[in-house]
């Protein structure tokens, strides 16, 4: 750097004149801390992308406030807290754009439609039988579908049953929704095979 003409200048004074757009000017402030933030960037390990961006943009911000810095002398200073905002900014980015796996995204049901339609008709054709039982013998029901095996004081607590009563009364429920389930399986006739 001996043979540019500016080496010598001090730092202020390289500011002063890059401040009236000297090209050379700039090109002498890259010089001299192109390495500093350099480092800088390379320090938080950022994607060769990201951390070009990085520097990108300390260099544009620095355009940006040249003309508005108060002490021109400690302009390496200012570069370097940029770059240390700029690689953390770069760093939120890229966590917020991190690609994901494809495997955790949502996936298409396997299914085929048609086996979907079954299913949910099967679904319905469960409410409606447990609809058309009388209480206590739909709580039972909806209990065995949303916790399976409770315990038998837990079903007598909902249903005002005694404990030693529930497991006749689960029979019961079970016989009287095949029945209801058979009886709905008769009225709607036999199933095609698409």
């Amino acid at each position: 750097m001996a043979d540019q003409p500016y080496a010598e200048v001090s730092t202020s004074e390289l500011v002063a004149l890059a401040r009236g757009d000297d090209p050379a000017a700039w090109e002498a402030l890259l010089d001299r801390f192109g390495g500093l933030v350099g480092s800088i960037v390379r320090g938080y390990g950022l994607s060769v992308h990201d951390a070009q961006d990085a520097e990108q943009t300390v260099w544009f911000n620095l355009a940006q406030h040249l003309s508005t810095l108060h002490t021109p002398e400690r302009v390496g200073a200012w570069l370097a807290t940029s770059a240390h905002n700029a690689c953390r900014r770069q760093h939120r980015i890229a966590r917020r754009t991190a690609p994901r796996d494809p495997a955790l995204l949502d996936l298409a049901d396997p299914r085929s439609p048609e086996a979907i339609h079954l299913a949910a008709e099967r679904g319905d054709m469960v409410r409606q039988a447990i609809a058309a039982l009388r209480e206590p013998d739909r709580t039972i029901a909806y209990l065995e579908l949303e916790e399976p095996r409770s315990p038998a004081r837990t079903v007598a607590a909902r249903t005002g049953l005694r404990p030693e009563e529930v497991p006749a009364a689960r029979r019961r429920v079970r016989r009287r929704l095949q029945r209801l389930l058979g009886e709905a399986n008769e009225e709607k006739g036999p199933q095609h095979d698409p």
